[in-house]
């Protein structure tokens, strides 16, 4: 008699019964565990042009994934580079005008104005002498009335320009005074401030650039469209971190603590890490989108789990289902 047979079915009924009692054993610990119910938080930026043009350029499609400082749209910034190039220029002028009113006259100018005053005083010295001459003249009943007032308007005429003159020698020497100097400083700063406008609205306005790294959710505009700040471009989801909201009833807040160390799962993916980052103090419904045991009036307090997922095993929206510690 064989007796090699009945002791290897004994061997695998025996290794099936430990198999099944393990199995048995983990999926009690399992279905111990603590859970909470809730779903991916979906998260989206909704991306518009700071200013109103066309648009030249977008470079991204729905589904792209894109990451911060990346450029995913352009603006015609035709008129702006014209008003650029003129305000530089201008400014050129501006600063030009301030360095002479800085420095003042210079010598040469100086020089000619006291070489013109004496020069006056001269023409004032033979018009005092020929009025002079004219009057005793007059007197005499040698010369006309008229040949001495003559004289008499000349004298006055070249007195006025030697006045004149000396005030402006005074002015070219003393400089330029402190509110010329102030008003030209004025006027180079305003243009300044005017190119800086330009040239943010050229470099930064007319610049559509990622704020995150996301993935490009919708497309509403095409290149020829009109863009302005009111105008969705692109709608932007954030997926890393992704955020897991979960709820829980007040009798089991003592389940969970900020910084609490969780895993994560769904129905089709694998069973991912995260880190309990917020515990709401508010208690709420529960919300339509999350399945639990009690009731659906049961008022529960919301938790939120941040979970990295660079393989993007996590679904924005997706159900899921979070194991607490013990």
């Amino acid at each position: 008699m064989d007796f090699k047979r009945p002791l290897i079915a004994v061997i695998v009924l025996a290794a099936g019964a430990a198999a099944a009692y393990f199995l048995l054993a983990k999926q009690s610990v399992s279905d111990s565990t603590p859970r909470a119910w809730g779903f991916v938080d979906t998260r989206s930026v909704s991306l518009a042009f700071e200013r109103s043009a066309r648009i030249v350029k977008l470079t991204r499609e729905e589904g792209d994934r894109v990451h911060a400082g990346d450029v995913l749209g352009l603006l015609d910034t035709t008129a702006l580079t014209l008003e650029q190039d003129r305000l530089k220029a201008q400014i050129e002028g501006l600063k030009a005008n301030l360095s002479l009113v800085k420095e003042g006259p210079r010598a040469e100018d100086i020089a000619a104005a006291r070489a013109q005053l004496a020069a006056a005083r001269a023409e004032l010295k033979l018009a005092e002498l020929t009025a002079k001459r004219q009057e005793a003249l007059f007197k005499a009943n040698a010369s006309a009335a008229q040949m001495r007032d003559q004289a008499r308007q000349t004298l006055a005429a070249k007195a006025a320009q030697v006045e004149s003159l000396t005030a402006g020698l005074k002015k070219l020497e003393a400089g330029s005074r402190p509110q010329e100097i102030a008003a030209a400083q004025s006027n180079l700063a305003a243009s300044e401030a005017q190119l800086a406008t330009v040239t943010d609205a050229i470099l930064r306005q007319s610049v559509l650039v990622a704020p995150t790294d996301a993935v490009v959710r919708s497309r509403l505009a095409e290149p020829g469209d009109m863009a302005g700040p009111g105008k969705t471009v692109y709608r932007l989801s954030i997926d890393n971190p992704k955020w897991v909201r979960a709820y829980l009833t007040e009798s089991r807040l003592n389940e969970i603590h900020t910084g609490d160390i969780v895993t994560v799962k769904s129905d089709i993916s694998s069973e991912l890490k995260g880190r309990i980052s917020f515990i709401s103090d508010t208690a709420e419904f529960t919300p339509k989108t999350v399945q639990t045991e009690e009731l659906r009036t049961a008022l529960v307090y919301e938790f939120k789990v941040e979970v990295t997922d660079p393989e993007g095993v996590l679904r924005l929206g997706q159900p899921v289902t979070v194991l607490l510690e013990p």
